[in-house]
């Protein structure tokens, strides 16, 4: 199929407005991943991670993300915790040895209310078109038992 607008962007139902199709969340704590109302800025819905145990890899993420070599990206999208506990996010290979593509771990600092992020990086460690790309909001290192965090409006697309 011929690729898609450039100014589609990268990721899919980046709004959750079809629930969380396209997204998974793993931990190995304890918590869970909703889509609920109401989004940032007027939008339904907003992803919602409520998290009871914190585990060592606790993560919403996407594949499946084409992207191409040494080229810049950038990530937007809008973002809070209820305690205000921060988040990282990164683009890795999906499989293993999960190779970072040219974001890792970059810490978003968040507040109790939304706000939108911008995060730009160049990709790196491979030649040629992937679509083996991986994006993972990781909340491991920063969350505690009983916060709750919420994405909205994600985006990906290359910078012009």
């Amino acid at each position: 199929p011929p690729p898609p607008p450039p100014d589609s962007g990268v990721i899919t139902n980046g709004g959750f407005e079809t629930n969380l199709s396209s997204w998974r969340f793993y931990t190995n704590g304890s918590g869970n991943a909703t889509a609920e109302a109401p989004g940032y800025a007027g939008s339904s819905k907003a992803a919602l991670i409520a998290l009871n145990a914190i585990g060592t890899n606790v993560q919403l993420f996407q594949s499946g993300l084409q992207l191409e070599p040494n080229t810049t990206y950038e990530l937007t999208f809008a973002a809070y915790s209820s305690t205000g506990h921060n988040l990282r996010v990164s683009v890795n290979k999906h499989t293993s040895p999960y190779t970072n593509y040219g974001l890792n771990r970059a810490i978003v600092d968040l507040t109790t209310g939304w706000q939108l992020f911008t995060v730009s990086f160049t990709t790196k460690n491979f030649v040629s078109l992937v679509s083996d790309g991986r994006i993972y909001f990781w909340f491991a290192s920063d969350a505690s038992p009983g916060d709750w965090y919420f994405l909205d409006q994600i985006g990906l697309a290359k910078s012009e």
